[in-house]
């Protein structure tokens, strides 16, 4: 439960997404597959950054963990994929930003 309210803070905060300057790349071919996170060391940081651009140059606006899952919106570039919306904690969760792929097992 914890974890739904630090990504819908982050995501959602203060300010709407619009005012965030989430990086949103061009329409590209619809990937149709999404990224179920896992391989994340418990002991270490233990979240994949969700990002509002493609790098660590650009803010962490949320975090998916072990067993969260992300919906490849549009396309990746380089290692870093853009997502909206997924599932976190087993419940529908809406959010939108990017990735790094090192911790997704990619799924139809």
């Amino acid at each position: 439960m914890l974890r739904h309210l630090v990504l819908a803070a982050a995501c959602l905060g203060a300010a709407p997404l619009w005012a965030q300057q989430i990086v949103v790349p061009p329409p590209g071919p619809n990937p149709d597959t999404g990224c179920l996170v896992e391989g994340l060391d418990p002991n270490g940081d233990g979240f994949l950054a969700l990002r509002a651009g493609p790098g660590t140059s650009h803010a962490k606006i949320g975090e998916l963990r072990n067993g969260d899952a992300a919906f490849l919106a549009r396309r990746c570039e380089n290692r870093w994929c853009y997502v909206e919306n997924g599932v976190i904690d087993g419940s529908e969760a809406r959010f939108r930003g990017w990735i790094y792929d090192a911790w997704c097992q990619f799924y139809p």
